[in-house]
């Protein structure tokens, strides 16, 4: 691929040394100048080494293969899956270039059905990884994990504007639902909660998931792409990053989460993002994202592949009426205990019929028993009309 070059050779000889047979370097392909068929890979691994756009991002541009040399030497999986690692996205001229770089790359893979996993990029490319789906996706569902919330909008460099503000006014909209995890209160100004509301996007701060970490599951089921933010991690757990806090997930939990990336079915990329080397110590951050890494496959190999049906054995339905205005129907899987329900397309949208499955938990169901509009299902409804 033309916007790419292969890994540096001092990496790999690194990684000779240090890897095991059993490792996921000798399960991994890693490409050299020539790529012949794409479509005979699962995961594809792609480096972003461009940390021009502030100067706090500076040494995030060497994470790339400080994680490679983490990741490569953990144990591979029981089963082999088809990785390949594609090398590192080539700095263009400006960094204007190398977004536009990324963008292309995410994109070709996309067509091809290889789902992508970035590693090494400062914040700002999570824009790029959504703009990437501009012509394969419509009602993109977007899960995103950071400490704040990068709403602001600089009207005389859109460059220095927060990413979130960039992907909702993105020149195509096909944005179907933003899930914003693990914000802290107190970095983020009332106007982005305000904004958030209006656009009945979902954003949930650090706190409803302390020792919760399993609600957290819905929001990933059915997201087409996932970006982790590593200043939503602790800094005690992840101190090799560009914006370090006192509070975040704990790195348990952000393996968590990356095991319920890897299992959503209708994820295509995943990225991670401000790992900076030049502030780790004894690399923990970036065996930290290593390991994130890891869970993600071990939930790749994973996937269900379920979707409810009335007519399928696999699901318990569960019907309710709410204020007698709403039926609402629930379906649990009967193996997984995942749990999903119904929300009908508006009478006033022509073009379609049935209704729109979103993925929930049982406590939607405990709600919905009290007589009561489950928020999910409210906020799923309105964006639908």
């Amino acid at each position: 691929m033309e916007f790419l070059k292969p890994i540096p050779n001092h990496i790999i000889e690194q990684l000779k040394v240090n890897c095991s047979q059993r490792s996921i370097y000798y399960s991994t392909t890693f490409a050299n100048e020539i790529i012949e068929n794409l479509a005979n890979y699962q995961l594809a691994i792609i480096g972003v080494c461009d940390d021009r756009l502030h100067s706090n991002f500076t040494g995030s541009a060497k994470a790339a293969d400080a994680i490679r040399l983490e990741f490569y030497q953990l144990i591979k999986h029981r089963n082999d899956l088809q990785i390949i690692d594609l090398g590192n996205i080539i700095p263009g001229n400006t960094i204007s270039d190398t977004y536009f770089a990324l963008k292309q790359t995410i994109a070709t893979l996309l067509k091809q059905k290889v789902l992508c996993l970035i590693i090494g990029a400062s914040e700002d490319f999570i824009y790029q990884q959504y703009a990437a789906y501009e012509e394969t996706h419509f009602n993109m569902n977007v899960f995103i994990a950071d400490a704040r919330v990068a709403l602001k909008y600089d009207d005389n460099n859109e460059l220095q504007s927060g990413y979130l503000s960039r992907i909702i006014a993105h020149p195509k909209n096909y944005l179907f639902n933003i899930a914003h995890i693990g914000h802290q209160s107190y970095f983020v100004e009332p106007e982005s909660y305000d904004a958030f509301e209006n656009m009945n996007f979902d954003m949930l701060r650090l706190g409803l998931f302390r020792n919760k970490i399993q609600d957290i599951e819905p929001f990933c089921r059915n997201a087409d792409m996932m970006a982790i933010n590593m200043s939503a991690i602790k800094a005690a757990d992840a101190h090799g990053q560009n914006s370090p806090s006192a509070n975040g997930f704990t790195g348990e939990e952000a393996c968590q989460l990356a095991r319920y990336a890897g299992m959503s079915d209708d994820l295509k990329s995943f990225g991670i993002y401000n790992v900076n080397p030049s502030h780790d110590l004894n690399n923990l951050t970036s065996q930290l994202s290593a390991q994130m890494l890891w869970y993600f496959i071990d939930g790749f190999n994973n996937r269900k592949s379920e979707y409810p049906n009335k007519d399928s054995n696999d699901f318990m339905v569960y019907y309710t009426s709410i204020q007698s205005t709403y039926d609402i129907t629930f379906y649990k899987n009967k193996m997984s205990d995942r749990w999903w329900m119904e929300v009908p397309y508006p009478k006033n949208r022509n073009e379609q019929e049935g209704s729109f499955m979103v993925p929930c938990n049982y406590s939607d169901y405990e709600i919905a028993l009290t007589d009561e509009i489950p928020d999910r299902w409210i906020k799923a409804f309105q964006k639908l009309a």
